[in-house]
């Protein structure tokens, strides 16, 4: 809830796909999950069998949405992150380690983001690719 008691956009959703998903923080869209998950596990065992199938396949797919989302999100943060770890002088076998990537990946993930970038920005990241 916010400070004025209204729910959050994330919190009222009705999550059926990955572009459901109102902006919101990895954090938020985390724990909305976690809850979903929690239902699943546990908290639906009150309901009538009829209900409880609903319920389940509900939580189900909302979870499943939110870990689409929190997984694109995830992703879209990776090169800006790669930046700034090229800034502050690290490698790239370090940055292609800790990503999960080969050094060829990370670099050509980081270097097609880049070219998105308008000219100056795109000049000075892609400046940092080596």
């Amino acid at each position: 809830m916010t400070s004025e008691g209204k729910p959050h956009a994330l919190d009222v959703a009705e999550l059926t796909a990955p572009g459901d998903v109102p902006s919101a923080d990895v954090v938020d869209m985390a724990h909305r999950r976690q809850r979903h998950q929690d239902r699943l596990t546990g908290t639906l065992r009150g309901l009538p069998p009829e209900d409880t199938a609903t319920a389940a396949g509900s939580d189900a797919i909302a979870a499943l949405v939110l870990g689409t989302a929190i997984t694109v999100q995830i992703g879209d943060e990776q090169p800006p992150l790669m930046r700034q770890a090229l800034q502050h002088g690290r490698t790239w076998s370090e940055i292609a380690t800790a990503a999960g990537l080969t050094v060829d990946q990370a670099r050509a993930a980081y270097i097609t983001w880049a070219d998105t970038l308008d000219d100056s920005d795109r000049a000075e990241a892609l400046g940092l690719a080596g």
